[in-house]
């Protein structure tokens, strides 16, 4: 049945969809969402214990649990440890299929529950003696990952339809950028801050001409973006110069240095610097282009000026939340650190002098300086397009 509906201007018809078939579709989508979740565990758990080659290691199935001894710290354990009577089966290696008993030490407090039929990672050490000694390391959880995952893909194809393709197929190339393309290159010595920037302009063109729809919005976002992104970097190499930054606070830096001797690490500090900030920005470039682009679709004689205060607007009230976002990021990947160093009685001073403290300012900083750059630039491109679309629409004209 098609049921016309009338617009206030009497234009236009669109068919009358019923609740029930509304309901049924809904149902049906749903139905795929969890038929594309449970193939993914099921194909990435076969796939997985398949794969598995470590010799050390082993992926095993709890099948009972047994009784439990506890042992308190002492000089060569400082902390809790319980051992756990254990059957297994062993899924993976020589061994597979096997079901054997083993007495697992554990740490009390490490947070690890066993529970029967859960699949864990068991490792052995194998002493002089011919003694061993087993611990469960951890859950065996890729299969549940890749399936979590691939759930919230699906849910985003199947119910945003091609927006929600692009967007994964944006983040897919942007991901593959950086793990296949950035890392390798910046661990076999190329300069990791110009490396970023050919990084992030792929990012950027990938993002842009996958998620905006408008085809005259395209150039005016990626435009944007790479200048937020150029504004991200000057300000953090200024505040870097400045505060005499060299890249190597954390263990990470310093192992890293220690690993790759001759590795740029003061870059590395500068490239997670745009890196960190592109994703903050395209958010920015491509709010304002949208928003000034549905406001000359609505009126396309709409002043200049007037579009040009509205894209301030716009971008001035997005940057709020961002800065939130961004800031709050950064000080939730370190708050582990931050609470450690508070443990350790620093006062205020202290806290603020701290490298590693230092570094995630800056990051916070620069990427504030690009989000505000963002802003103007994008709407200035914006403007300058549509000035150029305007004179060329009256050059016709007049032809």
């Amino acid at each position: 049945m098609t049921r016309k509906w009338f617009s206030p201007n009497g234009a236009g018809e669109r068919p009358f969809v019923s609740r029930g078939k509304k309901v049924s579709g809904c149902a049906l989508l749903f139905a795929l969402t969890v038929l594309i979740t449970v193939a993914t565990y099921s194909a990435t758990e076969f796939w997985a214990l398949r794969a598995w080659d470590s010799s050390e290691s082993h992926v095993v199935e709890i099948v009972e649990i047994g009784s439990e001894t506890r042992y308190e710290p002492d000089e060569d354990v400082p902390f809790r440890t319980v051992d756990v009577e254990l059957l297994v089966r062993v899924l993976t290696g020589e061994q597979k299929g096997r079901v054997f008993s083993i007495v697992a030490t554990q740490a009390e407090d490490g947070g690890l529950k066993l529970r029967r039929g859960l699949y864990y990672i068991l490792i052995s050490d194998v002493f002089e003696d011919g003694s061993a000694q087993y611990s469960i390391s951890d859950v065996f959880r890729i299969s549940s990952v890749i399936s979590v995952i691939a759930l919230a893909c699906a849910c985003l194809m199947v119910f945003a339809g091609r927006a929600g393709v692009m967007a994964l197929l944006g983040l897919g190339l942007s991901i593959a950028c950086l793990l296949w393309g950035y890392v390798p290159l910046a661990a076999k010595g190329v300069s990791p801050a110009n490396l970023a920037f050919l990084a992030v302009f792929f990012i950027s063109l990938v993002t842009v001409f996958c998620v905006v729809s408008r085809k005259q919005a395209k150039i005016v976002a990626l435009l944007g973006t790479l200048g937020g992104i150029g504004g991200a970097f000057a300000a953090g190499y200024t505040v870097v110069g400045l505060w005499q930054l060299s890249g190597l606070a954390g263990e990470n830096a310093a192992l890293l240095v220690t690993t790759m001797p001759g590795i740029d690490i003061r870059g590395i500090l500068l490239a997670s610097v745009i890196i960190g900030a592109v994703g903050a920005v395209l958010d920015v470039s491509i709010s304002i282009t949208a928003a000034m682009s549905e406001l000359v679709e609505y009126d396309v004689t709409i002043e200049l000026s007037r579009l040009w205060t509205s894209g301030l607007r716009v971008g001035s009230e997005v940057l709020g939340s961002m800065i939130n976002t961004l800031v709050l990021a950064y000080l939730g990947t370190s708050l582990p650190t931050a609470i450690l160093i508070s443990n350790a009685g620093a006062n205020f001073i202290g806290l603020m002098n701290d490298p590693y403290v230092s570094q995630e300012i800056v990051q916070s900083l620069a990427g504030t300086a690009g989000l505000v750059l963002t802003i103007p630039i994008t709407a200035a491109f914006f403007i300058l397009q549509e000035k150029f679309s305007r004179r060329k629409i009256r050059a016709n004209r007049k032809v």
